[in-house]
């Protein structure tokens, strides 16, 4: 149906009184029928205006609480995203941990297996042994924060973070 159709099919009463109501002035009617047509026009007319002031306020009511639902739903758009962020953040922090552990295993049993022996064949050598333990945990400390930055980088992690919020 075609937008004038909806509204002359939404407006007929409306139009029927502007209708019966718009040649008057040409007519040749008597005085009295002129002053009755009047009457009922403004009649018509009042009522008119009283239906468009309760719209108007149903309207401005309606319009309040849109707009409270959407500010409501940004907020709450907003709260999601930070948690999604945060489960992010903590899937990539759990990712680097295990691959530094990882990591932290095999260097440890390499150095006890390949480095200790050779500190051992030039003397009493359980200082530098400890000084290389603490030297690998330092830079593995320092490794995790970058590995995990590349984590959150990730284009599959950004996609999960997509989908999170589309079904939300």
């Amino acid at each position: 149906m075609s937008k004038p159709a909806r509204d002359e099919k939404m407006f007929t009463n409306e139009l029927a009184i502007y209708n019966k109501h718009r040649d008057f002035q040409y007519k040749e009617d008597s005085f009295q029928e002129l002053k009755s047509a009047h009457e009922k026009l403004a009649n018509d007319y009042k009522k008119l205006l009283e239906q468009t002031r309760f719209l108007t306020w149903i309207s401005g009511r309606l319009e309040k609480k849109l707009f409270k639902s959407n500010k409501e739903l940004a907020a709450r758009n907003s709260k999601l995203e930070k948690t999604v962020d945060e489960l992010i953040s903590a899937r990539a922090g759990k990712n680097a941990y295990a691959i530094i552990y990882f990591i932290a295993i095999i260097l440890f049993v390499l150095e006890e297996f390949l480095i200790e022996p050779v500190i051992n064949q030039f003397g009493n050598g359980v200082g530098y042994s400890i000084l290389i333990k603490l030297i690998i945990v330092l830079l593995l400390k320092v490794s995790e924060g970058f590995l995990e930055e590349r984590i959150k980088k990730n284009p599959k992690l950004d996609n999960l973070k997509s989908a999170t919020l589309e079904r939300a």
